[in-house]
């Protein structure tokens, strides 16, 4: 009955890759209420590069102002609305199992080296946080990544697909970007011009 299951779930899995996101099945989901008595010890996570300090005297990101998570590498919880404030960010949500997301991050790590770039942190939701950091080890990604961030997707009403990349502005406004795995560096820049645009008409 395993192995069964197990085939199934790669079949879907295939399917929904060919199409630039990954459906997550409620069966893969690992949170930390779920994955054991609460969140992995950061010690597992060494190498994590550190979350941005919060602002002082910045006002939180509204839309994400009550969301609570921790960056890999800490175990200190934090305010990602306060944290990720007072700069143009581009937030990436992404997991290890999730094949797409893998294409996308060296393509986003490239990315934030580019003259020019937003900051990018990656936000790693249904996901246990050791294998989150064997990704990010394996990948050689630069950028940090909050984990434990469900609380971030809910508060940014993600649909239940990844990879998403979310703009923050200086504002404090948010938007989404396009739905789909971004395949090279001209891609995100341009997602972003044309996010950033969209909001200063307005």
């Amino acid at each position: 009955m395993t192995t069964l299951v197990a085939a199934a779930a790669v079949t879907v899995a295939s399917v929904l890759i060919s199409h630039d996101t990954v459906f997550t099945p409620p069966a893969q989901e690992t949170t930390a209420s779920n994955a054991g008595e609460g969140a992995e010890p950061a010690d597992s996570e060494t190498g994590a590069i550190p979350c941005p300090a919060p602002v002082r005297d910045g006002s939180a990101v509204p839309v994400l102002s009550r969301a609570i998570a921790r960056c890999l590498g800490s175990a200190q919880p934090m305010n990602v609305g306060a944290a990720v404030a007072g700069a143009p960010t581009l937030l990436n949500l992404w997991a290890s199992w999730c094949a797409p997301c893998r294409e996308e991050m060296p393509v986003l790590y490239a990315y934030s080296k580019t003259s020019g770039a937003l900051r990018v942190i990656g936000v790693n939701v249904r996901d246990r946080p050791s294998s989150a950091t064997a990704l990010l080890r394996d990948l050689d990604i630069g950028y940090a990544s909050f984990t434990d961030a469900d609380a971030v997707a809910r508060a940014l009403q993600a649909p239940q697909l990844l990879p998403l990349s979310y703009l923050v502005d200086t504002d404090g406004s948010v938007r989404r970007l396009p739905m789909k795995a971004f395949r090279d560096v001209a891609q995100v820049t341009e997602a972003v011009a044309a996010a950033r645009g969209e909001r200063q008409k307005q």
